[in-house]
């Protein structure tokens, strides 16, 4: 028999968890990963050493970059969650809010029956457990009772988890429960709430909008704090998690990879000697006086031979 729901559950669960680089969990595990990484410079700098007028011993240009290029980075990273865009009508975008909208739109093919099915688990696991167990002896023991029996469990989590999106008791189960719409619209105004994100991104990452442009933001969305970005994050995680258990039976992972190297190996170490920063100084002066000769470009000669080239 056919399953309506196996196509579109299909390509869900690839968007969520998938082993594509722009799968929803892909992105949050790198983006958590900048942010893990940032937090840590961030709180090194509460005990760089000072001078004797009390002022830290830090590069300014060094650390304004750092800072500049995760928020930067991070919002653009944010803003791919909220894309709500489509290409010439196809599914080109993998964006968490496009995953809700999609789970909505398809809500009532999201039924207790389908969703077990989609999981190859069985409908009715009381009574398969119950032959599960016949064929068992006791000394034998839950541990040996192979994949038949963890079927059975997986299914009444199932069960479980379908009781409390259809806002069901237990003892009124139905094949045809529907996870409530409400739940998938909640989820959209959470994820609504990192929008000022976005309308930063929009005009002052993504695009370069004019000061009339600029201008019609809120003000909330001119200036973005560490506290958005860390609090969209949680956001972000918590529903991408709520899908990935309800939906698929499966976590996403810790949202921060963990390490499979010292991740603060040579930390303490400054990047150059003294001696070195002559060197430094040199090149500076070096790709200075490049950037400038573009501007002393012979751009008749080069007119000439593209335009040779064109009618030719």
């Amino acid at each position: 028999m056919c399953n309506p729901l196996r196509e579109r559950f299909d390509e869900w669960k690839d968007w969520l968890r998938g082993d594509d680089v722009h799968s929803i969990r892909s992105q949050i595990h790198n983006m958590i990963w900048d942010s893990a990484v940032y937090q840590s410079i961030n709180e090194a700098r509460a005990y760089a050493p000072t001078d004797d007028k009390g002022q830290v011993e830090l590069n300014a240009m060094v650390h304004h970059f750092i800072d500049r290029c995760f928020f930067d980075t991070q919002m653009m990273a944010i803003r791919r969650f909220l894309d709500k865009e489509t290409r010439s009508g196809d599914r080109s975008v993998i964006s968490l809010w496009r995953l809700l909208d999609d789970v909505e739109k398809n809500i009532a093919l999201l039924t207790r029956e389908n969703l077990l099915a989609c999981l190859d688990l069985p409908y009715d696991y009381e009574r398969v457990k119950e032959d599960v167990l016949k064929r068992y002896t006791f000394t034998n023991g839950p541990r040996l009772m192979g994949d038949d029996y963890k079927q059975c469990v997986l299914a009444e989590n199932v069960h479980e988890y379908m009781d409390a999106l259809a806002d069901v008791d237990s003892s009124q189960r139905s094949p045809s429960d529907t996870v409530r719409e409400t739940i998938i619209q909640w989820l959209k105004v959470k994820l609504e709430g990192c929008r000022a994100v976005y309308g930063y991104v929009n005009k002052f990452l993504a695009h370069s909008a004019t000061p009339e442009s600029r201008a019609q933001l809120p003000d909330d969305e001119t200036k973005i704090t560490l506290g958005q970005i860390l609090h969209a994050h949680e956001v972000i995680c918590q529903i991408a998690a709520f899908i990935g258990q309800n939906l698929f039976l499966r976590s996403i992972g810790n949202p921060l990879p963990i390490p499979q190297f010292d991740q603060f190996q040579h930390f303490e170490k400054p990047w150059v000697t003294v001696e070195a920063l002559q060197k430094l100084y040199e090149w500076w002066r070096g790709y200075e006086e490049s950037t400038n000769q573009w501007l002393k470009w012979d751009w008749e000669t080069e007119y000439a031979a593209h335009d040779v080239g064109s009618n030719g």
